[in-house]
């Protein structure tokens, strides 16, 4: 089998397939009929509208074939499409081309096949009317040319397809661009030149304020009218210029009449549609836009140009002293604002102060002119922010001003002077007679960058007399230190502060610099010179540390920091300064000793060390301790975060410890475990503490101690305590049993002494066997081995029970055990038997807590997210805060003293934390030294709860 090959112009017949629109459409009559008629007509089994695809022959119309396509590679109209002759296979299976193609050898098993190709407009051939039949046949010449003609009327259905393509088109453009000219507010007209009649839409009455209607018949005098007398000759002359051939267009920008009296510009534009083309009369077609926000803008922006080349004027081309400079502005200013005067002022308290100014003579202001603040404009403006802008005072809202009854300014426009982000005065311009043109936003514009820029100048001036005054009051010397090609150097400023560095005056050394090195320790000299050379050679910043002699012989040292500056001469002046550093030196040298004392301490710990950027985590140094440990070398971990040596099962924790560090500066140790180099790990207990370098970047110490030997011993202490555990617990039972026995009299009546004595094991027994009891239950809950079945529980009933079996234990003390009961029952999700133990190590706990005839509250809250809380209040004297934060360990106790007045095992709370948390709940406490505590139990709930 041959696969047809592809034609040469395969990308531009496959966009001309595409431009079609027919591939994968349903089918339609008109293709079907031509179809139909062929297969009749050559009496054949199969008849087909075939268009060839990249990858495939797609039928638009199939007589006797129930698949819609084929594969390219298999078609036969793939050959073809690649000649403009109709092509015939007489035999299949006698043709190398098809003898082993899969439609002869399979269905629809074809021998014989004809195939006209179709064109289209553009003469790419996009595929075939083609007949086919399962018997060999011949195809003759007079065949050929008939299926070649029905081929033709294809074509022209092609073209009919095309056409109304491009109809339907051609009208959605229309309402596309009818749309857009009415969302755009267009005005579009049209005049008809040999009658003068115009038509024009809606749009273009109302940029005129009119509607259509109010206009009536309207004609070329119509639009005529409403132009501007000024522009009309104008717009005529670009009409008849178009009219005659001599523009291409009609484009013109004209001012037109507005229906309330003033004119707006509009841009015009048209276009001729000549006869000989229409049917209609010579007609032009064209659109009025509204260009008046446009125009207004332009002017707008030149005159915004105007003040900015003005101000770079004031800026960089002004000459003089800082006094000259700001007059020349104010008067470059006033002719701007076309205004009579210009004054800069400066506010002391309550005094206006007139600095600057530029006005005429008979307007009697000079500078030194004082007026009180509230006498004057300025008060208006410092009353609001910004810059305040009067057109015409008299016609304004401040008519009734007082400083307008005294000084009679009609047009006003001011703003504050700032220096250094404080106010220092005023900056206003202002005239007697009301202003013609209206205060714009470029008026404002220019005013603020006015003030700044003579803020800056302001600034400068008060910067360069801060600095005369404070160069003298310096610890050490601002200079300038200039170096010529020949070797000579000199300082041509230096501050006084240079006696007290090199005991020279600034004179001495104006011409000459060389005394200024016979001072400089002769061991450090040589420094100087390359670290002077270095900065003239590269133009880099002048840098040195040094010691300067005095006059007892001993040495200071300095600090010298300088830029460099090429002259025109080739000489480089250097502007720096110089300190005295000799009480920080000596404190750096301490440092450094500190420094190399602390490294010992860090190589030589037992304990693993680590330093490491606080924000990425990468680790920056670590101890011999640490790598030993790990098995990495320093190279390795520099190369890695501190968090890769983690597992993963251990990265939530090392998270909430990154929060705590964030948060407090530090973390609390935390056991965890650490992955070495070979892949084994190792137990360790974890803590950190953040800190600053001297640059401000966040560092992180992380101390990392080896506690595999704890572990052991930790193993080995559990285990004794199980072992004793339960060696204890049988022969203790039997004691506990025995004495009861005895106590209660069943070996007959016993002395009183012998009886005291019989009551006292007994007591100490029963005691010995709780605490046997809350080892093995903390001992299964930390292996595991206590069963939870958690099913709902009715809470309400639960803490009635438990406080009936309390109260006999409050009864020996006067305690009295409330509940308030809620409203409703509450039902929640725990194991009924673990969370009544929960409940009672809480209640035993405040009862033994309160003081005689104190009382033990419990109640039930909501908690949110689905939970209540369980509350147990004492009266006791609360939680000490030194131990809050052990309260939950095991045999943790608040008085570890022999002599402690309270019993218990040191368990209660440690296991009722571990009987919560396996029931997805939680405990916890809140407590004030001295009023009481109040622990609680939260516990998932099975439907919601209110109180």
């Amino acid at each position: 089998m041959k696969i047809p090959p592809l034609p040469f112009n395969e990308l531009q017949r496959l966009q001309a397939l595409l431009d079609t629109g027919l591939l994968d459409t349903p089918a339609e009559a008109r293709f079907d009929r031509l179809t139909g008629m062929a297969q009749r007509l050559f009496r054949v089994d199969i008849a087909l509208v075939s268009l060839v695809d990249d990858s495939r022959q797609w039928f638009k119309s199939a007589q006797g074939l129930g698949v819609c396509e084929t594969g390219r590679d298999i078609s036969f109209c793939g050959h073809a499409i690649l000649d403009n002759s109709v092509l015939v296979v007489s035999n299949a299976l006698e043709d190398e081309r098809f003898a082993d193609n899969p439609l002869v050898t399979g269905e629809p098993h074809i021998r014989f096949y004809a195939g006209a190709p179709l064109h289209t407009e553009d003469g790419y051939r996009i595929g075939t009317l083609c007949v086919i039949d399962s018997q060999p046949r011949q195809f003759d010449v007079q065949q050929q040319s008939l299926l070649r003609e029905l081929a033709d009327c294809v074509e022209e259905l092609l073209g009919y397809q095309r056409q109304e393509r491009l109809r339907n088109s051609l009208a959605e453009s229309e309402y596309r661009a009818q749309m857009l000219i009415e969302a755009a507010n267009i005005g579009t007209w049209q005049c008809e030149l040999k009658t003068g009649r115009c038509h024009f839409n809606e749009n273009w009455a109302g940029m005129l304020g009119y509607q259509l209607s109010e206009l009536g018949n309207t004609s070329l005098a119509t639009w005529q009218s409403l132009v501007h007398p000024e522009d009309l000759v104008m717009a005529e002359t670009m009409l008849d210029r178009h009219i005659k051939g001599l523009e291409p267009v009609y484009e013109c920008r004209v001012r037109m009449r507005h229906k309330s009296g003033h004119w707006i510009w509009v841009h015009t534009q048209g276009r001729r549609l000549n006869g000989e083309f229409d049917t209609r009369p010579d007609v032009i077609y064209g659109t009025h836009i509204d260009i008046s926000h446009e125009r207004e803008t332009l002017e707008q922006l030149e005159r915004r140009n105007q003040a900015l080349t003005l101000l770079n004027q004031m800026a960089f081309k002004l000459k003089g002293t800082v006094h000259e400079r700001i007059t020349q502005a104010l008067a470059l200013g006033k002719e701007f604002l076309q205004l009579d005067q210009g004054i800069a002022s400066e506010i002391i308290g309550n005094v206006y102060v007139v600095r600057w100014v530029s006005a005429p003579v008979e307007a009697g202001i000079a500078p030194g002119l004082k007026f009180e603040v509230a006498q004057t404009y300025c008060r208006l403006m410092l009353e609001q922010r910004g810059v305040l802008a009067i057109d015409h005072m008299g016609q304004s809202h401040y008519a009734d001003a007082d400083c307008y009854r005294a000084m009679g300014l009609e047009a006003y426009i001011a703003t504050r002077l700032m220096v250094d982000g404080e106010l220092c005065g005023t900056l206003n311009f202002s005239s007697v007679t009301p202003r013609v043109r209206p205060f714009d936003d470029t008026d404002r514009m220019f005013l603020s960058l006015m003030a700044h820029w003579l803020g800056d100048l302001l600034g400068r001036q008060r910067h360069q007399e801060r600095l005369n005054k404070l160069a003298n009051q310096l610890p050490g010397m601002i200079y300038q230190y200039r170096r010529w090609p020949d070797g000579h150097s000199a300082f041509p400023y230096s501050s006084a502060g240079i006696e007290h560095i090199y005991r020279v005056s600034p004179e001495v050394v104006r011409e000459d610099a060389g005394i200024i090195f016979d001072r400089i320790y002769a061991d450090d000299l040589p420094k100087v010179v390359r670290s002077i050379t270095r900065s003239e050679q590269e133009l880099s910043e002048w840098h040195a540390q040094y010691r300067v002699l005095q006059h007892d012989g001993s040495t200071h040292w300095v600090e010298n920091r300088a830029r460099p500056e090429r002259l025109e001469d080739g000489s480089t002046i250097w502007h720096g300064y110089l300190t005295n550093i000799e009480h920080e030196k000596q404190a750096e040298l301490a440092l450094a000793a500190s420094e190399q004392r602390l490294r010992g301490l860090f190589e030589l710990s037992f304990i693993g060390i680590t330093l490491s950027d606080a924000g990425s985590g990468d680790i920056l140094d670590a101890n011999p301790a640490f790598l030993e440990a790990t098995g990495y070398s320093k190279a390795e971990l520099q190369q890695m975060p501190l968090t890769a040596l983690t597992p993963a099962e251990h990265a939530a924790a090392d998270q909430q410890a990154r929060q705590q560090l964030q948060a407090q500066g530090r973390s609390t140790a935390f056991e965890k475990e650490l992955q070495r180099r070979d892949g084994s790990r190792f137990p360790v207990r974890q803590q950190a503490m953040l800190l600053q370098d001297a640059s401000g970047r966040s560092l992180c110490w992380t101390l990392t101690e080896d506690i595999t030997e704890l572990k052991k011993v930790a193993q080995l202490q559990k285990e004794f305590v199980s072992v004793v555990s339960h060696e204890l617990r049988t022969p203790l039972t039997a004691i506990t049993g025995s004495l009861g026995l005895l106590a209660q009299g069943a070996m007959g009546e016993l002395t009183p002494q012998i009886s005291k004595l019989i009551t006292v094991a007994y007591n100490n027994s029963r005691r010995l066997n709780l605490l046997i009891n809350d080892l093995l239950d903390m001992e299964k809950l930390v292996a595991g081995k206590m069963h939870f079945e958690l099913q709902p529980v009715a809470l309400v009933a639960l803490v009635h029970d438990a406080l009936e079996s309390h109260k006999p234990l409050g009864q020996s003390r006067g305690v009295q055990l409330v509940f308030t009961t809620p409203a409703q029952e509450v039902t929640v999700l725990a194991d009924r038997d673990r969370l009544f133990q929960a409940l009672a190590n809480l209640l035993s706990n405040a009862v033994k807590f309160s003081p005689d005839g104190g009382e033990v509250s419990i109640d039930i809250i909501p908690a949110g997210h689905e939970r209540v809380r369980l509350r147990v209040q004492d009266q006791g004297e609360g939680v000490p805060e030194a131990f809050k934060p052990r309260i939950f360990e095991k045999f943790a106790q608040a008085d570890s003293s022999d002599t402690r007045k309270k019993g218990g095992t040191g368990l209660g709370l440690a296991i009722t934390r571990e009987l919560m948390q396996r029931m997805n709940g939680d405990v916890g406490f809140d407590s004030t030294e001295g009023e009481g505590a109040c622990f609680w139990l939260e516990i998932p709930v099975t439907q919601s709860f209110k109180p």
